[in-house]
């Protein structure tokens, strides 16, 4: 990506929380720096982990944030439908390795779609671009995982942002997001892979200051 496209690259903090109190203390600690936070939604079927997104609390808090829900769950639709009418929530991200087949993926775009939510398609590091092309002209968002989902804090696996690189020169136009192993070590290149949305949590609630780390970021991206 041109040193242009660089500066117009979003950053969303990933919520993988356990409790509702964890919930809200980091959705606390980034809601002065974002619009946008992504909440990490886990069954502990899809993936081995279980976190919290009980809706009936999440919606008691108030908050001038919106939400994107990435949905490592082996139901999407089941989770879709107890979410749809909460207005905060403006992107779904549903993973191809949780549905069972192509016709179940598009029915699911298409509902999202009716719903006017965005839309985002998840595939795992092994999956590869070519098993997913036939859905890109119908969604929002190519989201690339960086790492196995399930756990915050992995190492990112450098052949995703190959993968990131070969979807830009693709598809041009579209939005590609990339979540799990970014970090400050790591993000200048992440952004030059193609991406231009980042995606991460460890990184800021590690951070001993959220604002400080923010403008790091912002710093190593634009150069």
């Amino acid at each position: 990506m041109s040193k242009e496209n660089n500066k117009n690259i979003k950053l969303v903090p990933t919520l993988l929380t356990h409790s509702f109190s964890e919930f809200k203390e980091k959705l606390n600690l980034v809601a002065p720096y974002f619009k946008l936070v992504q909440i990490d939604c886990m069954d502990n079927k899809f993936v081995k982990n279980k976190t919290f997104y009980d809706l009936s609390k999440i919606k008691t808090i108030r908050t001038y944030l919106n939400y994107e829900l990435h949905l490592m769950v082996a139901e999407p639709l089941k989770l879709i439908k107890k979410w749809q009418n909460f207005k905060k929530v403006k992107k779904i991200i549903f993973h191809y390795e949780a549905m069972k087949n192509d016709e179940d993926i598009f029915d699911l775009i298409k509902y999202l779609k009716k719903r006017k939510f965005k839309v985002g398609l998840a595939i795992n590091p092994e999956t590869k671009l070519n098993q997913v092309e036939k859905f890109i002209p119908k969604i929002d968002v190519l989201f690339l995982l960086g790492v196995k989902p399930g756990w915050g804090g992995q190492v990112l696996r450098p052949s995703i942002l190959n993968k990131a690189k070969q979807a830009r020169q693709k598809y041009p136009k579209l939005d590609i997001e990339i979540d799990g192993g970014v970090n400050l070590n790591n993000i200048a290149k992440v952004a030059k892979s193609g991406v231009n949305i980042i995606a991460a949590g460890t990184m800021f609630f590690e951070a001993e200051n959220v604002r400080k780390i923010v403008n790091q970021i912002k710093n190593k991206i634009k150069d």
